[in-house]
């Protein structure tokens, strides 16, 4: 059974800002969840996709309005913060999810 954990209190994957934020979809503003086999999904799975094809857009000016990929490492970072503070996972959960992002990213 994979395990949902909301995206929240995360720094932005696609840029240094310094900020927190609670993710919500930009299609239909739901929450946003990721699982520990890399996957991403809005509340009601209406917008779901690997975690390499999410694009995010925190409102740094930074974005230019734009959403813009993360890379391996600032989303490994983000969420391992964002999980860690929340302790709604465990590490192996969180070791998990790693493994299947790096998967993705070719790593």
């Amino acid at each position: 059974m994979v395990i949902w954990v909301r995206l929240e209190n995360m720094k932005c994957p696609s840029c240094p800002n310094e900020g927190t934020y609670t993710w919500m979809c930009a299609e239909d503003g739901n929450p946003t969840y990721v699982n520990e086999l890399g996957v991403i999904e809005c509340q009601g799975s209406a917008h779901t996709g690997p975690v390499i094809n999410w694009r995010w857009n925190c409102g740094s000016s930074k974005h230019n309005g734009q959403f813009l990929p993360g890379d391996y490492e600032s989303f490994g970072y983000a969420i391992s913060q964002a999980v860690q503070l929340s302790g709604k996972a465990e590490s192996q959960w969180l070791s998990s999810l790693i493994l299947a992002i790096g998967k993705q990213y070719g790593r």
